[in-house]
C-alpha cells in the first residue's frame, strides 16, 4: 500500500480561496442590493437574491475545508473530506430554492402588473461592477478547486459562473427596457434567471449527492487505467493483466484498489515491489491519497509473460 498524505500548503490555498470567496459574495451583494433599490428592477432582484445564495453556500464551503483538514480517527478512518461533497450538495439546494424564489417573485409581477423601472444608468454600473468580480472569483476558485482536488471550491466556481451568465442576461435587460421603455422585459429577464438557476442548482446538487454515494470520477479512472495499461503492455515493472479497478474520493483524498496478476512462481518480495512501485505511480496520477494493489498468481495458460518466466527459471 502507498500513501501520498495531504500537502498543508494545497490546504492553506484551498482555505485562503474559500476566505476570499465569502469577501467577493458579500461585495457582490451590496453592489447588486443597490442597484436594486435604485431601480426596482425584478431582473436585478433575482440576481441580488442569487448574491445571498453565493454569501451562504462561500461560508458552507470555507467551514467544510476547515473540517475536511481534521486527521482521520476511529469514527473516520478514511478522513473527514466527504463533507465538502455535503457543501456542494448544500449549495445546490440552495440555488435551486434561490430559483424558485425569483419565479415566484416574477408571478407576483405578472399579477400586479410590472412596475417602472426608474435610474437604469445607475443600475447597469451597479450591476456590471458585480458581473466582473463574479468572473474573476469564479475562474479563480475553479482553477483553485481543480488544483487542490476540492469538491466544495469546484461548486463554489460553476455557482459563481452561473451567476456571471444570469448577471449578463439581467444587464441585457436593462438595457432592453431602457431601449424600448417596456418593463415587461426586466420580468420576462428576471423569469429567465429563475429557470436557470433551478436547472444550475438541481444539476450541482445532484453531482454532490453522486460522489456523496461514492460515483467514480471517469478522468481518475481513465488516468489510472492508462497506468496499468502501460505495465501490462511491458513498460517495467510489467505486469500480466489487472481486474477489480475500484477507486473514490473522500474530498481531496484518493482511495484506489486495484489487482494485479503476476507469473505465479515469482517471489513475494518481487511481487511487493512491482506493487509498491506501481501504487506510487497511480497516486502520482491521480493526486493526493491511499492506493492499495492486491498481488494475485497469473491463471492464464496463453500468457507470454509467464511463459517467459518459466523459461528464465528452468
Amino acid at each position: 500500500m502507498a500513501t501520498l498524505p495531504p500537502d498543508p500548503q494545497v490546504s492553506r490555498r484551498a482555505i485562503g480561496a474559500a476566505r476570499w470567496a465569502i469577501a467577493v459574495g458579500v461585495v457582490g451583494f451590496g453592489l447588486k442590493f443597490a442597484g436594486w433599490l435604485a431601480t426596482g428592477s425584478d431582473a436585478i432582484f433575482s440576481d441580488a437574491l442569487e448574491s445571498i445564495v453565493n454569501i451562504v453556500a462561500s461560508i458552507g464551503a470555507f467551514l467544510a475545508l476547515v473540517y475536511a483538514e481534521r486527521p482521520p480517527d476511529e469514527e473516520h478512518p478514511y478522513g473527514h473530506g466527504p463533507i465538502e461533497f455535503v457543501s456542494a450538495l448544500f449549495e445546490g439546494v440552495l440555488v435551486a430554492v434561490a430559483g424558485l424564489v425569483v419565479l415566484a417573485h416574477c408571478a407576483e409581477s405578472v399579477y400586479r402588473g410590472s412596475a417602472e423601472v426608474t435610474r437604469l444608468d445607475l443600475g447597469l454600473i451597479l450591476v456590471a461592477a458585480s458581473a466582473v468580480l463574479n468572473g474573476i472569483a469564479g475562474f479563480a476558485l475553479l482553477r483553485v478547486g481543480r488544483a487542490t482536488g476540492s469538491a466544495a471550491l469546484i461548486g463554489d466556481g460553476k455557482h459563481l459562473l452561473s451567476d456571471l451568465w444570469t448577471t449578463f442576461a439581467v444587464i441585457a435587460g436593462l438595457v432592453a427596457v431602457r431601449i424600448t421603455g417596456h418593463a415587461w422585459i426586466d420580468t420576462a429577464v428576471a423569469l429567465g434567471v429563475g429557470v436557470l438557476l433551478v436547472v444550475v442548482g438541481t444539476r450541482v446538487a445532484f453531482g454532490g449527492l453522486s460522489s456523496i454515494l461514492g460515483a467514480q470520477d471517469a478522468e481518475d479512472h481513465r488516468r489510472i487505467l492508462e497506468v496499468l495499461n502501460r505495465h501490462r503492455a511491458g513498460e517495467a515493472p510489467a505486469i500480466c493483466s489487472f481486474a477489480s479497478v475500484r477507486h473514490r474520493h473522500q474530498g481531496r483524498l484518493h482511495f484506489v484498489d486495484m489487482h494485479l496478476r503476476v507469473p505465479r512462481d515469482m517471489s513475494v518480495a518481487e511481487s511487493h515491489e512491482i506493487a509498491s512501485a506501481i501504487e506510487r505511480e497511480v497516486l502520482a496520477a491521480v493526486g493526493e491519497g491511499t492506493a492499495t494493489a492486491h498481488m494475485e498468481p497469473c491463471g492464464d495458460s496463453s500468457c507470454a509473460r509467464c511463459r517467459s518466466a518459466s523459461v528464465k527459471l528452468a
